[in-house]
């Protein structure tokens, strides 16, 4: 395989659950959350932890939070003698994750497993692992070296073109795309307000298994978009019975204006 663009590694043992990866494809992710101010764009820099029929798909920013947060724990048996000063410090320091979702696939169970943090509760769905409707086309152009080809699917109510490289045999991709006969490299909706574009690769060893939201409340996927739509709309009552200062009206008035504007998720539909 060649060589590809930068990339930035930070391996931390984890609990032993049975799959494992042995190769990492970083993406840079850019988003528009506001359908009423194209001119803003978010950003984050997510990670492919892939392996033998299993992956997982999260942003790069949030492991390296979670492998801090694990490892301080480590260090210690009575989380009483946790430095919470400096792992405060480490934490504010590092760069936060705007996607706070975990997606794993499974080839072997033919599902995919959606995790998400929504306010102060864990949330995970499942949804069947096959993408129907692939349309692969005869145009073809160079992405890191990889000769890619090119295909487009619409799905969740946006109509995406992809680009994948047969020189990479996965079927596999960034979110929940997959199913064509090469990685995908790069995701683009036709409206230009989602990307995944792939900018580093790098063989490592995750244990994926740990890689999950703890404490989740399981829904259907209609139940998720429905709860999350919910949340968004009304911030006070997503805090009531939180912890003591984040339900002000003040707060709570910052986060509504602030959830008022992540009005244009990646999907807009649920796909039945």
């Amino acid at each position: 395989m060649k060589n590809t663009a930068f990339f930035l590694l930070l391996i931390l043992s984890f609990p032993l659950y049975g799959q494992r990866s042995n190769q990492a494809f970083f993406y840079a992710a850019t988003f528009t959350p506001d359908s009423t101010d194209l001119s803003r764009q978010g950003s984050d820099y997510m990670v492919l932890w892939a392996g033998d029929n299993y992956s997982v798909f999260e942003s790069y920013y949030g492991y390296q939070l979670d492998s801090v947060q694990t490892q301080a724990s480590k260090e210690s048996s009575n989380p009483r003698d946790v430095n919470m000063a400096t792992l405060l410090n480490s934490v504010m320091s590092m760069k936060k994750p705007s996607f706070k979702y975990k997606i794993h696939k499974s080839w072997k169970d033919e599902q995919i497993t959606f995790y998400q943090n929504l306010f102060f509760d864990n949330y995970v769905y499942t949804q069947p692992l096959e993408m129907k409707g692939w349309k692969i086309e005869q145009e073809y152009k160079d992405i890191l070296g990889f000769n890619c080809q090119k295909a487009s699917i619409a799905y969740g109510g946006r109509s995406f073109i992809v680009w994948f490289a047969e020189e990479i045999p996965m079927r596999d991709g960034p979110y929940v795309f997959n199913g064509l006969p090469g990685l995908i490299l790069e995701v683009k909706d036709t409206q230009s307000h989602y990307s995944f574009e792939l900018v580093g690769i790098q063989n490592t060893v995750v244990e994926m298994g740990g890689r999950v939201l703890e404490k989740t409340i399981s829904l259907s996927k209609n139940q998720f978009f429905e709860t999350k739509k919910a949340l968004y709309k009304d911030v006070r009552k997503a805090l009531l019975g939180k912890p003591e200062g984040s339900t002000s009206d003040e707060s709570i008035r910052m986060v509504q204006a602030r959830y008022g504007k992540a009005n244009n998720p990646l999907e807009l539909l649920v796909d039945k």
